[in-house]
This record gives C-alpha cells, structure tokens and sequence, in this order.
C-alpha cells in the first residue's frame, strides 16, 4: 500500500509540474512523430487525441511512457500495421453497427496476436491504469470505436 501511494504522489507531482509550466508536456520525438501523422492520412482528430494522451501518459508514468511511446513508433513504421491504425481512424464516423467494424476488429486482434503473442504489449503492468482511461476516453468519443474496442477484446479473448 505505501508503494501505490508514493506512486500516485508522484503522479500528483508531475501533473502539478505539468500544470505550472514548470514540465515539457511531451519529448521532441513524440511531437516529431505527431507532425507525421497527417502526412500519412490520418484525420486532424487523430493528432489532437494522440497528443493529449501522450502528454497524460508522460506526465503520469514517465518511466513506462517512453516504452510505449516506441512501440507504437515501430508499429507506425510498419506500413501494414499503420493501414490498420488508419481504418480505425477512419472508422469514427461509421454507424455503430457497420459490418466494416467486424472485419477490422478481426484484422487488428490478428495483428496484436502477431506482434505481442499472448503476452501484453510492453510497459504494461497491473498498476498501470492508463491504457483503461485512455480506451475510455477514446470509446465515450465515437460509438463506431466503443463498438470496435469491444469486438477486438472479445477476438482476443476468444
């Protein structure tokens, strides 16, 4: 118990840094990587949700954010795997019910299986509430996405 309340003063102590002005919100090499997102085709709602989630995960677990951050850099690079991240963009707007969402959900369950086998994706432990929170918040966003989380988790989980 006096680990996890350290961690979250910690947490408290950064955000406040960050909230002062007093904490870079992001490393140079994740804003480089945000400017390379419309060049690829994402919408401008992509860049704005991936900086504010970066600046959340970097202000709240430094540590593990920088791990994160490079592997979904490596998957970015992967031309196969950025179509992916580029449907689920452009899945925002489809109705919640489109049989499109089927056919992606499968294709990026196989893909997550094909990278990380069963295992989680690095920088991800029990304590790291994060990756919830920001589903959340992607999910309450589009009820396209809220369908498609919940069809990948349940390819996965099959």
């Amino acid at each position: 118990m006096a680990v996890r309340i350290r961690s979250l003063r910690e947490t408290q102590g950064h955000l406040r840094r960050l909230a002062a002005g007093r904490l870079l919100p992001l490393p140079d090499e994740v804003a480089s990587r945000l400017e390379d997102l419309a060049r690829w085709g994402f919408t401008s709602r992509w860049p704005d949700l991936q900086r504010d989630l970066w600046i959340l995960v970097f202000a709240t677990h430094p540590d593990r954010a920088t791990i994160r951050f490079h592997d979904q850099a490596d998957v970015l690079a992967d031309p196969t795997l950025r179509q992916l991240f580029l449907a689920y963009d452009h899945a925002y707007d489809l109705g919640a019910d489109d049989p499109r969402l089927d056919d992606l959900a499968r294709r990026i369950a196989e893909a997550n299986r094909e990278r990380h086998g069963s295992n989680e994706p690095p920088g991800l432990d029990a304590d790291f509430e994060i990756p919830a929170l920001i589903q959340g918040t992607v999910n309450a966003s589009s009820p396209a996405w809220e369908r498609l989380d919940s069809l990948i988790r349940a390819q996965l989980n099959a």
